[in-house]
């Protein structure tokens, strides 16, 4: 009677001491996504503002990031996009005199960039500012005529937001951007890029 007396007050202190339940874990863990070296493969859509925008047409685009998450919030990576534009507008004529309508004409503009990225994180989701500079370069000698071109490779700098959304797999993410750049060598005009992104990160 007196050891089962013992064990009762014995289990009646131990459950004394459980003072609140466990906390829930976070599912899934941020600090088991993968971080460091990345690539993105991007599709979306090139319009031109300005003086270019009268006479290119917006258009596709296609392009592929390289970066390094430096810490949690800090990344740098190098960008490459390229598009295809339809000029429109009047019709010019060449050299002998011959029409040249500018709706039949094509132009590839190809982009450049070495950018900086902040992103502020919230488990599977983050926001992010980017921005950098570096050149671009134009497909067509019309632009001379047009009297928009001095250069056919010039100075491109600028920036943008987006938002990103990390799958189950620790590699994987998904997420849009939209950038708005300024083109030195293209008078007065600028550019708007918006794109969706696969993310692989190593």
């Amino acid at each position: 009677m007196a050891a089962s007396t013992l064990s009762l007050l014995a289990g009646a202190s131990a459950h004394a001491q459980v003072t609140s339940e466990p906390s829930a874990a976070i599912f899934p863990d941020p600090a088991k996504f993968a971080h460091g070296l990345y690539t993105e493969g991007e599709m979306g859509a090139v319009a031109f503002f300005g003086k270019a925008g009268d006479d290119i047409s917006p258009g596709v685009a296609l392009g592929a990031r390289l970066g390094y998450d430096v810490t949690r919030w800090l990344a740098v990576q190098a960008h490459l996009l390229g598009s295809t534009h339809e000029l429109r507008g009047d019709v010019l004529t060449d050299a002998n005199g011959r029409p040249l309508p500018l709706g039949s004409q094509l132009l590839q503009t190809y982009q450049g960039t070495v950018e900086a990225k902040l992103t502020y994180r919230f488990v599977q989701w983050s926001i992010f500012a980017e921005g950098g500079l570096g050149a671009a370069r134009m497909s067509t000698n019309l632009l001379y005529a047009l009297g928009l071109a001095h250069f056919r490779t010039g100075f491109t700098a600028g920036g943008g937001l987006g938002g990103d959304y990390h799958s189950l797999s620790r590699h994987f993410s998904v997420g849009a951007r939209a950038g708005f750049f300024w083109l030195h060598d293209v008078t007065g005009s600028q550019d708007l890029i918006a794109t969706a992104y696969l993310r692989y990160t190593f």
